[in-house]
């Protein structure tokens, strides 16, 4: 059984106290439900022939919860500390400047996965067995970002790789700051607010 986490959040720019408090809430539905379809597997395990139908449904909607539980402990975190911006030496900073040539080139690049139609995640990834294009100024040969976006939380990740950075575009995460529409406000809210020494700490874990 899981319990869901508390985040020091401070006030953001761009989303509000509700809209924050009402996404948390979301996230504790996530860890709930998990919890809850767990509970009910052993049972319905005991008798597999007559449960196949809620068992297999039962599993298959697990993996989403847990994903919703997983991905918005990644998201929340990205806020703690205040906007932070990006370090421009060490590691990270080359590992970026190496793939995107600047920083704000992947900053667009999320942000152009993120207004792709649809509910889901923009997501970035690290593969530290991947090839960058040329080997960055610490002669690092090895290691690449991987961008991509998953709609229903469980499905379309790079499998094993880790997150560097979660980026929510379903509708709950905008809505009622900027309407149907504003996904695009939001995103420009999310930037803001980032702290880049989250993610840095992020990458220097899994490029260890």
């Amino acid at each position: 059984m899981y319990e869901a986490k508390k985040f020091n959040l401070p006030k953001l720019d761009g989303i509000s106290e509700e809209s924050v408090k009402q996404h948390i809430g979301l996230y504790e539905g996530y860890v709930k439900n998990f919890n809850a379809i767990s509970a009910l597997l052993p049972e319905y395990a005991k008798d597999s022939e007559k449960h196949a139908h809620a068992l297999s449904e039962l599993i298959r909607r697990r993996s989403f919860e847990f994903g919703g539980m997983r991905l918005h402990e990644h998201y929340f975190p990205q806020f703690e500390g205040g906007s932070t911006a990006l370090t421009t030496s060490g590691p990270f900073y080359d590992a970026i400047v190496n793939e995107y040539h600047k920083p704000e080139w992947l900053t667009e690049m999320m942000r152009a996965i993120g207004n792709m139609r649809g509910p889901g995640w923009a997501m970035l990834y690290w593969d530290p067995e991947g090839k960058p294009a040329r080997p960055d100024d610490s002669g690092r040969s090895g290691g690449q970002f991987l961008t991509g976006f998953t709609g229903e939380q469980h499905q379309g990740h790079f499998v094993t790789l880790p997150i560097i950075l979660a980026l929510d575009v379903w509708e709950h995460a905008f809505l009622l700051d900027y309407g149907a529409a504003g996904k695009g406000k939001y995103l420009d809210a999310f930037f803001k607010n980032l702290n880049w020494g989250v993610l840095e700490k992020r990458f220097n874990e899994a490029s260890a």
